[in-house]
């Protein structure tokens, strides 16, 4: 017999990972779990009834039968999203950005993505999700992603209007875009579309302009906040994606409102950097959980990053289910311009994210098991961690830079987490 490993003991206060609440213990029930935690408990010892009644107190066997549950439940089943590589150029010099990575050799091809090549890219997706199951929560997604995209403007004008009449509006359709190139004849190529545009932008002109330049070195504040409001003022969806970083993580909270107060939106994204795509202090993942907590506070009433939202009543317990993976790249498919078939869009240059063109018969490809395969429950730091059951698990692009594998945890993300929750429940 052994204490859960899904126990974790804060000073006299004992959380249950799975059920996501702390317990009411008596103080021997307490002392009983804080001797015996990480140890095995002889069967000549008197065992709590109600440690053993909230199955607190369990055995080797029906832990593992559980675990073995957990990983079945949140393994990805099938495949609801399409990435298209639409090019693989890119007009600005970002020094964050995750292809500059070892890992991948993408922004280095410079090559645009034929029309035929979406097409076949979009045809074949079409089928492979006729099939899925359509539940309460489904979603079904297609992005037209880069480098920068509205650098391939001749495939998005027929790839874009193709997409919308193989999919009725249920069906997302998603532009991710640095928003320097925005024409007015692409504004209406996205509201005719339904296309939801979603704008990298780092936070206040000085702060946005000292990471995201073009190659020349030219600021690019100005005219991605002009484009994001001609958007705005045409009725398309607009998501701004803000990444954190070192530089503009003092005050984060605020510089977010200045955002939502002069867009006048109502959601936003925050992304927290990939783990060794750029280098972080020591106080990165605290800050930012002390910020985030700080703007939902705030201003949760009037905007919100829905993705943390989610997060947070998972890891305040009011939200009980368990989240599926957060990396999704065992859910989707990712073309590249040359045709070949990822399921990672950072990971190039890694074999197993490789899954043949799609001349082939790339759904079958083993590889696919690597990521549906990846799992939180098969890591023991995840295990003993007490947002095991709200975390995703991270960014595999983050593991992977971390230690060449993409088993392992995301350390960024993992560590926002784990102080997201001792903030929340002021531990």
């Amino acid at each position: 017999m052994k204490i859960s490993t899904f126990i974790q003991i804060y000073d006299n206060r004992v959380w249950n990972a799975l059920t996501k609440e702390f317990l009411k213990l008596s103080q021997d029930e307490i002392e009983f779990i804080k001797y015996y935690k990480d140890k095995q408990i002889s069967s000549e010892i008197e065992l709590p009834s109600n440690l053993l009644k909230q199955n607190i107190i369990t055995t080797e066997e029906s832990e593992k039968l559980l675990i073995s549950n957990l990983k079945k439940i949140t393994r990805d089943k099938q495949i609801q999203s399409l990435y298209l590589i639409s090019s693989t150029a890119c007009n600005l010099d970002c020094d964050y950005c995750f292809y500059r990575s070892s890992a991948s050799n993408s922004l280095k091809h410079r090559q645009n993505m034929e029309y035929q090549i979406a097409k076949k890219a979009l045809l074949d997706f079409k089928k492979i999700v006729e099939s899925n199951i359509k539940d309460d929560y489904y979603w079904q997604q297609v992005t037209f992603y880069g480098g920068e995209p509205l650098l391939n403007k001749k495939m998005l004008y027929q790839a874009i209007p193709f997409t919308r009449e193989l999919f009725d509006t249920s069906t997302n359709l998603v532009i991710n875009t640095n928003a320097t190139l925005l024409e007015d004849e692409d504004i209406n190529l996205f509201k005719n579309n339904n296309v939801e545009v979603q704008v990298s932008l780092d936070g206040d002109k000085d702060k946005h302009d000292l990471h995201r330049k073009t190659q020349y070195g030219e600021p690019t504040y100005q005219v991605v906040m002009d484009n994001i409001k001609k958007l705005l003022d045409k009725g398309v969806k607009v998501l701004p994606m803000i990444t954190a970083t070192d530089d503009n993580i003092d005050n984060f909270s605020e510089r977010l409102y200045s955002i939502v107060s002069e867009l006048g939106i109502d959601d936003f994204a925050v992304n927290v950097l990939i783990t060794n795509s750029f280098a972080i202090s020591d106080e990165y993942t605290e800050k930012l959980a002390t910020e985030m907590l700080k703007a939902y506070n705030n201003y949760g009433n009037i905007a919100n990053d829905y993705a943390f939202v989610e997060l947070y009543n998972r890891l305040l317990g009011i939200d009980k289910t368990i989240s599926k993976g957060s990396c999704g790249s065992s859910r989707k498919i990712t073309v590249f311009p040359d045709g070949k078939v990822y399921a990672c869009q950072a990971l190039e240059k890694v074999k197993q994210n490789y899954m043949d063109t799609l001349n082939d018969d790339y759904m079958s490809n083993q590889n696919w098991e690597c990521w549906k395969s990846r799992s939180r429950f098969d890591n023991s730091e995840c295990l003993n961690c007490s947002s095991v059951i709200s975390c995703g698990g991270g960014c595999a692009t983050g593991s992977y830079n971390l230690n060449g594998s993409i088993y392992d945890i995301d350390k960024n993300n993992c560590e926002y987490t784990k102080k997201l929750f001792k903030k929340i429940h002021h531990i």
